[in-house]
């Protein structure tokens, strides 16, 4: 097959100049809209990245004295941790989803449960979780960007090359002109031939390849500021038909970029003529230097647009394109052939006008207690600084000047009277003031639905274990509803997972897996990998299913669900005694009691669980074993005495006659 070329690599669908020019168009018409109607502006959402790190608020206050408090509240900081915490143990969980297949897939679903288990955990799913989830309770909404990881490095592999023979079927191998050496063959795409068997002619020689390091599903959480909806003014998720990221290259990765064919060759040239980036912020707005723009190292601004259109008339399909805005150049349009939206939006809080954003928990729900609280730990503080360190009032023509003679332990000043010098009288701090703090404390945890003992911390009021548990309780619903928003977004995420996984397995032609992967699958309804030998091949994940997410506040309490579970065990006697013929037959089955001895192993946490499932081998069967035991003969009437039953099989004892 001939290599295709850079240009066909970049364009999966070919428009005339008119056309590509008006989709260019159109397209950074929408992108510079969303930019300049956002919901929120992003100095707001800078302060409130502020006020969770606690920033400095006061810096710039011209009404604040030298060396006045400058004391940002913790409620922000304390409420977003504690509900974020909550939020993971929720929702990672073992298994993360409880997979559901339909039809002939159903036999399929417990390896597909199990194996995107495994592959979360090998993947570090978790740490862009808690990204994701902490940046969609300060910013109105988290985005999880799910991408085909096709990570590739150079290394270094020493091979046998097949030596190229003359064409005209002479004996030898042809040489090259320089070193007089035998050459290697090559194929089409320029890479030597390597042999396997040993009657091909070859030699060794050490090459560099590039290999695929990594496969399967990557992740990127985007900001608030670096993602934006087409169109802006989309109020449901069926009105959205895009999503842009903005992200940012060097002059040198473009180049590399277009020789690969990930670009269009000629638009490096449209691009060059746009300003560089100058300035870099954090999430808070502090800067972050950039480095010298100039030459290779100059870093141009790009978005990539995931964007659901019809450009061939065939119907609406999903298509990846990248634009650079400030010149209008359209650097590539290809086809997603996921088929799926890959980014996950997260939102906690969700609001009426907008499907794809919520509500801030700092922002919004908690802003007016934090900024009073840090008002009043501001006065309060700059109030018992006075105390402490009262002022003085001096005399006019005093003689003490504080230059020559500074204040301090076993200083002697010198005065002309006892009046020239005299400490200010500043009223202590107030009981009321010190109460309206604790009042501050008490109203965010009205809004936030998180009360000390949610928190985890020691709560300053003194309750009865009855209204303890009772305020707990309700937390837990008012926590439910956020959770429940979150895990729609969780079932997303698991079908879009699904999707990349088949095609890297398709392409890699399937993967090796750590055989405890395929244990335990057998009472659970069917093991597809019986005849694969511990490798995951595609056929085992194709099918249709669904991906429930398992977590919610109840089931997320360990030990309630041990407590639940004893409880449960405790009651099978009595069901025994109600419907006894109902219970032997459940009894009777083995594969319910391995599943109760796999959800105990859960509970407990024990860390082996396959010395526990793993299905024993049966011994062959022995002369002279009693009936009734594994491996004994059959046609032996149950009830008889060992020695009887190992004489009449011949199994001990000497020959018995006719």
């Amino acid at each position: 097959m001939a290599r295709t070329s850079p240009e066909q690599q970049a364009w999966d669908v070919t428009l005339s100049a008119e056309k590509k020019a008006a989709f260019t168009e159109f397209l950074c018409t929408e992108l510079t809209n969303a930019i300049s109607q956002r919901s929120v502006p992003i100095p707001e959402v800078r302060y409130w990245w502020t006020l969770y790190e606690q920033g400095r608020t006061r810096q710039q206050n011209p009404n604040a004295w030298q060396d006045a408090a400058d004391l940002t509240s913790y409620l922000g900081t304390e409420k977003v941790d504690a509900l974020r915490a909550r939020i993971l143990r929720t929702i990672m969980v073992d298994p993360i989803w409880t997979v559901e297949g339909w039809g002939l897939s159903a036999k399929k679903a417990p390896f597909v449960e199990d194996f995107h288990q495994w592959a979360a955990e090998s993947e570090g799913l978790q740490a862009f979780l808690a990204r994701v989830i902490h940046a969609s309770l300060i910013e109105t909404r988290g985005v999880l960007e799910v991408f085909e990881d096709t990570t590739e490095r150079v290394t270094r592999k020493e091979i046998m090359a097949k030596l190229k023979v003359p064409t005209d079927g002479s004996p030898g191998f042809v040489l090259n002109a320089e070193g007089m050496e035998p050459e290697l063959e090559q194929d089409e795409s320029g890479n030597f031939i390597e042999v396997e068997d040993d009657m091909t002619p070859a030699a060794k020689t050490v090459i560099d390849e590039v290999t695929r390091v990594r496969k399967g599903p990557g992740y990127r959480v985007l900001s608030y500021e670096h993602f934006h909806v087409l169109p802006a003014h989309a109020r449901e998720k069926a009105d959205i038909w895009g999503y842009a990221k903005y992200f940012t290259r060097r002059i040198d990765q473009l180049e590399e970029s277009i020789r690969a064919g990930v670009y269009g060759k000629d638009t490096l040239s449209e691009i060059n003529r746009s300003p560089e980036v100058n300035s870099a912020q954090s999430p808070s707005g502090e800067p972050i230097p950039v480095v010298a723009q100039e030459g290779p190292t100059a870093e141009k601004e790009l978005y990539e647009v995931q964007i659901l259109h019809n450009l061939d008339g065939k119907g609406l399909r999903w298509y990846v394109c990248t634009v650079h805005l400030p010149s209008r150049t359209l650097l590539r349009l290809k086809h997603d052939d996921v088929n799926k939206g890959r980014y996950i939006l997260f939102v906690p809080f969700p609001r009426t006008d907008r499907s794809h954003e919520g509500y801030s928990f700092l922002g919004h729900k908690l802003i007016t207690t934090v900024e009073e609280h840090t008002a009043w730990r501001n006065m309060l503080a700059d109030r018992a600084a006075m105390v402490i360190n009262a002022p003085i009032k001096r005399l006019s023509n005093a003689l003490w000047d504080p230059d020559l003679q500074p204040m301090g332990p076993k200083a002697v000043i010198d005065v002309r009277d006892m009046n020239e010098i005299m400490p200010m009288d500043v009223p202590d701090l107030t009981g009321p003031a010190m109460e309206r703090e604790r009042e501050i404390i008490t109203a965010a945890e009205r809004v936030a639905g998180i009360n000390d003992i949610a928190a985890g911390m020691t709560p300053q009021t003194n309750r009865t274990l009855g209204e303890t548990n009772l305020v707990a309780e309700q937390s837990f619903v008012r926590m439910d509803e956020v959770i429940k928003n979150l895990l729609e977004a969780m079932e997303d995420l698991g079908q879009v997972r699904q999707a990349i996984w088949l095609r890297a397995l398709e392409e890699s032609r399937g993967m090796d897996a750590p055989a405890a992967l395929f244990e335990g699958l057998d009472e659970r309804g069917g093991d597809p990998s019986k005849d694969q030998e511990s490798k995951v091949t595609p056929d085992m994940l194709t099918g249709t299913f669904r991906f429930k997410p398992r977590g919610s506040t109840e089931n997320a309490d360990i030990s309630r669900q041990r407590g639940d579970y004893i409880q449960f065990l405790q009651s099978l006697p009595m069901l025994m005694k109600i419907w006894p013929a109902m219970m032997q037959q459940i009894g009777m089955n083995p594969e319910a009691a391995k599943s109760a001895l796999e959800q105990a192993l859960r509970l407990f946490r024990i860390p082996d669980k396959q010395a526990w499932l793993k299905q024993p081998e049966m011994p062959p069967p022995m002369m002279g074993m009693p009936p009734g035991m594994p491996g004994a003969p059959p046609g032996l009437p149950p009830g008889l005495p060992p020695q009887i039953a190992a004489m009449l099989t011949g199994g001990g004892g000497p020959p018995m006659g006719a």
